[in-house]
């Protein structure tokens, strides 16, 4: 395996934090109901309980910004308000479009059903449930519930100060802090962060909220002038019309929301708090982009287009069409206006309006002018491991461009307009660099499955197989981790020839050597080297039990602390996420990789030392398809995308290679980034960088050395006390059960001493955490884990 120094990319697409509690909630339900199509279907629903009802201030604004926010109650479909029943109703997309037509939300969406005084304990107790909420029950399993990690209800206080999940904050636990809280929370929830953090909030904090705050309700005026007037009584509107006449010299009700547009938009004076104030949350006054539309000076010239949502829309059709343009350019005259039209539009990613989402052609200019500047000439070298390593050093991040862009629209004008620049620039750097390759290849042949290191595992570890994890996407994955502060190791090796699964994934298993490649047939697989049986996914997995591996699955963790433990486990959906939606792929990496990211960092927490990933292949995507090269049926046993069996009497006019398991075994490949299928976007199986070039990654689990090295030897549950004991007893060790094991707040029973003889037992309180699957971490006298393992709340061991 070869190490690479990775090149830091030019542009990122990490989403940033909310800037406020009322966006923080939002992400965090959203996030609630991801889930990766491979492992499970998409969840019915979210379901959030709130058994004190402490969140219903904030349901008219989540509302706003979520069209699937459900609300339990009575029934009243202006505001999504029914009965149980209803709900269980109209969450199914089929009698939503029959019998309620009014309540539409974005395809893919899942909606959000909020239970104001249900508690999760309430919906668990299955025989116990009232009945009306009855048609509810089953969804906490076809569904999500938007929960803690510990797995109770959220509360206000909860969400402020959880620094992973919530917003980090520094909140008293006193009495009248938590009254004063609760009654600004409608204010709390639109206050930005920033005004909130580095101090400790108590009851005089959250009162100061209450007090006027002129500019906020001005812009909630501004945004929705007859619904805010209609929230206020006669009181709180004559003060709001004083304050507004003598801070900023217009009167509300006799100069109107118009005239009020168009001071905001001129910035003038006290107005320019009023903007600067708009322009740090602007999700919390969706009504202000359409006032400023209406209310922009008319024929008059703008100097400041930054301040007005239109002058925006005129720039992205503008670069709507330029883009159109490009890709009917030659590719240098194309590259070359990329970078001109990033020169003009990308200013306007610093705009408020990108923050909104107005702006998704202008976020796309930033990765098309890497790419323009990446494809300017071919990847040079004259044998393959030379150009590996100048794709290893950036090469690749016109890959990674191509699909960033691609990512960043989503209405078709916009895809058709990126998806026509990207070609253009794209596809003839990746043509001429995949025909420089397979020039090498002819010269010198990549190593057989015999001649490369093969892929091995130590004990305390797991092998990680994602398929199709191409190398700029492992990479991309390895920043992610680097930037949660996971310890990863890079590096890369040569993919089986022909580059598809059947082939490849075999070869970067740690029972490689247990398989061969005998004569190659339809389906380019090889097989059990004992027993010339072709190899199948049940042999293959029976061949790594034979070798002393566990077989996971797809949730599972294993037993990290058993002797001489190894794993081999299986997660992602790049490649079938690839052959399905072609080069729609793109918009749908981020989530795969987060997910990815995710299932790592639970075989860590579980206690495997380090977590290898692996795959099998890249892949090639062109959007509007590969070009087509001829290959005869008649001329091959079997036909794929980019490679084809050929029969032994056959002379073809495309390259041929040899067999990675056999090279006495021919087959063939279509030239450069061609393909020999009509209409394909995505596919692999070929010879080029991007799929021959693959990337290896080692995850290992952090934390300081610790002085004493002890195990867990027993773990019994008696209902939900946990009894446990380690070997060797020493002094100053305490066992703990935490939903996060280096995070000693998710405790959800408090450290306990062990005893003499290495033994503890701790007491679950909420029996509602049964079931729930947490880590028994054993922790010295200065705090550090020294072992750790995963148990379920009430479960056997």
């Amino acid at each position: 395996m070869r190490r690479i120094s990775r090149p830091a990319a030019s542009v990122t697409n990490m989403d940033e934090k909310s800037t406020t509690l009322l966006g923080s909630v939002r992400h965090s339900l959203m996030q609630a109901a991801r889930f990766n199509p491979g492992d499970v279907v998409a969840p019915a629903a979210v379901l959030w309980t709130d058994a004190d009802g402490q969140w219903r201030p904030l349901v008219e604004q989540l509302r706003g910004m979520m069209p699937e926010f459900l609300t339990l109650g009575a029934y009243d479909p202006a505001t999504q308000t029914g009965p149980a029943i209803w709900l269980r109703t109209v969450i199914e997309p089929a009698v939503r479009a029959d019998k309620f037509p009014d309540l539409a939300w974005p395809n893919g969406t899942v909606p959000v059903i909020y239970m104001p005084g249900v508690s999760r304990q309430t919906l668990r107790a299955v025989e116990e449930c009232p009945d009306a909420l009855e048609p509810l029950v089953e969804l906490q399993y076809r569904g999500a519930v938007w929960t803690q990690k510990n797995g109770k209800d959220w509360t206000v206080r909860a969400f402020l100060v959880n620094d992973e999940e919530g917003l980090g904050l520094d909140v008293a636990e006193d009495k009248l802090t938590l009254q004063a809280m609760q009654g600004a929370l409608s204010q709390l929830a639109v206050t930005p962060v920033a005004r909130l953090q580095g101090k400790r909030l108590e009851a005089e904090d959250f009162d100061k909220l209450m007090i006027g705050d002129t500019p906020r309700d001005l812009l909630l005026w501004l945004g929705d002038p007859g619904g805010t007037r209609g929230q206020w009584d006669q009181d709180k509107w004559n003060a709001f019309r004083n304050r507004c006449r003598q801070e900023y010299g217009f009167d509300p009700e006799c100069d109107g929301e118009i005239i009020a547009g168009d001071k905001l938009g001129q910035r003038e004076g006290a107005w320019y708090g009023v903007w600067e104030r708009f322009a740090e949350s602007p999700a919390l006054y969706p009504g202000v982009p359409d006032l400023l539309r209406r209310a922009k000076p008319k024929g008059e010239l703008i100097y400041d287009k930054e301040l007005w949502p239109d002058e925006n829309d005129s720039m992205e059709n503008a670069l709507r069409a330029a883009l159109v343009e490009v890709g009917s350019m030659k590719p240098a005259d194309a590259r070359q206006r990329l970078e001109q039209l990033e020169a003009e539009h990308g200013p306007r990613r610093g705009w408020v309006w990108a923050r909104l989402g107005l702006c998704p052609l202008a976020g796309a200019m930033a990765h098309l002018a890497v790419l323009a500047k990446r494809t300017a000439a071919a990847l040079g070298g004259d044998s393959a491991d030379v150009m590996a390593r100048l794709y290893a050093e950036g090469g690749y991040l016109a890959d990674d461009a191509a699909l960033r862009a691609l990512a960043c629209v989503k209405s078709a004008e916009d895809v058709a307009a990126v998806r026509a620049a990207v070609r253009c620039a794209y596809l003839p750097w990746l043509d001429d660099t995949a025909r420089q390759f397979q020039a090498c290849l002819a010269a010198k042949a990549l190593p057989t499955v015999e001649q490369q290191e093969g892929v091995e595992a130590a004990a305390g570890e797991c092998v990680l197989f994602a398929d199709g994890l191409r190398f700029d996407i492992g990479q991309r994955l390895a920043a992610m981790a680097e930037a949660r502060q996971l310890e990863v190791s890079a590096g890369w090796r040569w993919a089986a020839l022909p580059t598809v699964t059947a082939t490849a994934k075999p070869a970067a298993s740690p029972v490689a050597g247990a398989v061969r490649g005998g004569n190659l047939e339809a389906d380019f697989g090889p097989e059990v080297a004992d027993t010339g049986q072709k190899l199948n996914t049940d042999r293959f997995r029976s061949l790594l039990a034979a070798a002393g591996f566990q077989v996971l699955g797809p949730a599972e963790v294993g037993a990290p602390r058993a002797k001489n433990a190894r794993a081999w486990t299986e997660y992602g959906e790049f490649d079938k996420l690839g052959h399905v939606l072609q080069a729609k792929l793109a918009s749908r990496i981020e989530d795969q990789l987060e997910l990815l990211l995710e299932r790592v960092q639970s075989l860590l927490d579980a206690g495997w030392k380090r977590v290898r990933v692996v795959t099998d292949h890249g892949w090639l995507l062109v959007p509007g398809g590969m070009p087509k090269v001829q290959l005869p049926k008649y001329l091959a046993e079997s036909r794929w995308s980019r490679c084809a069996s050929i029969k032994d009497s056959s002379h073809v006019e495309v390259p041929v290679a040899g067999w990675s398991w056999n090279p006495q075994e021919r087959f063939a490949y279509a030239p450069g980034a061609h393909c020999f299928v009509a209409g394909q976007e995505y596919a692999h199986g070929g010879a080029s960088l991007q799929e021959c070039l693959i990337p290896t990654l080692t995850f290992v689990a952090t934390g300081a050395p610790a002085d004493v090295v002890v195990t867990v030897s027993e773990v019994q549950w008696v209902g939900l006390r946990c009894r446990v004991t380690v070997q060797p007893a020493a002094e100053g060790l305490l066992a703990d059960l935490r939903t996060k094991p280096n995070v000693p707040s998710s405790s959800i029973t408090g450290a306990k001493p062990l005893d003499a003889d290495g033994r503890t037992a701790l007491l679950v309180a909420d029996d509602s955490l049964e079931g729930t699957m947490v880590s028994l971490v054993i922790v010295d006298a200065a705090g550090r884990v020294v072992c750790k393992e995963a148990t379920n709340v009430g479960g056997d061991r």
